[in-house]
């Protein structure tokens, strides 16, 4: 998967004449609204494609890079031109200002369907790839009530999801989970389908981390295996 499918929205759907008549100014923009859907679903179609097991880390990267620059920068974009076209058109001819507002609201949830669905097939890949191959103990037994070590797949998996201030977000908050009893605020709790194996909690918001429960030094203990963002976008495009 590249970044070809990008972007959802292209400026020059909403190029109109000043001249354009009342019902043609209508088509272009169901038309704009029409191609950013195609856009959208061609792009989640792409995502939700398993990769092979050699070539889950560099989906996972491409994903991250997708949801963290690339789609946040295209859905800037988009806005601006449809800015631009309302205070051309939409402000200059009055009844068809309603029409620009509903585009205005429209683009943004696009690219917010692009996002979560970006988030979750990395969410999964990050999961598959936890129980394909996990690591083992590269740290002693941490915690005096509940006990966890760092996977030594960890610090690299860290390294290229997280910025070096969130990196130590998350090491703060994982020593949280040392504590007796877990703070319900860290969210710990078992990921669906996979019954007592792994596990997630907060990694300081808005990352998680994914847990797996094992042992170390014959002792039960959870076993971190990595850490990324997990985004809710409930409020991220919302009109203002």
């Amino acid at each position: 998967m590249t970044f070809d499918l990008l972007p959802l929205f292209d400026p020059a759907w909403l190029s109109i004449p000043p001249d354009a008549g009342h019902d043609d100014v209508l088509h272009r923009i169901d038309e704009a609204e029409r191609r950013a859907a195609g856009a959208v679903a061609r792009l989640i179609a792409a995502v939700e494609c398993q990769p092979d097991a050699s070539a889950l880390d560099a989906r996972i990267d491409t994903l991250l890079a997708l949801e963290t620059r690339a789609l946040p920068e295209a859905a800037k974009a988009a806005d601006e031109a449809v800015e631009r076209a309302t205070l051309e058109i939409g402000f200059r001819r009055r009844a068809l200002f309603p029409r620009f507002h509903t585009l205005a609201d429209r683009i943004p949830s696009l690219h917010r369907q692009a996002l979560v669905a970006c988030r979750d097939a990395r969410w999964a890949l990050m999961v598959r790839r936890a129980l394909a191959d996990p690591g083992g103990p590269s740290s002693p037994l941490q915690g005096g009530g509940t006990r966890y070590v760092k996977s030594d797949r960890y610090d690299a998996r860290a390294a290229r999801a997280l910025s070096p201030i969130e990196r130590v977000r998350a090491d703060r908050t994982l020593k949280r989970l040392g504590e007796n009893p877990v703070p319900p605020e860290l969210g710990l709790h078992s990921l669906n389908g996979h019954g007592d194996v792994l596990w997630a909690m907060t990694a300081g918001h808005p990352n998680r981390f994914i847990l797996r429960r094992s042992e170390a030094a014959r002792v039960s203990c959870f076993v971190v295996e990595d850490v990324g963002p997990h985004a809710t976008y409930d409020e991220w495009g919302a009109r203002r």
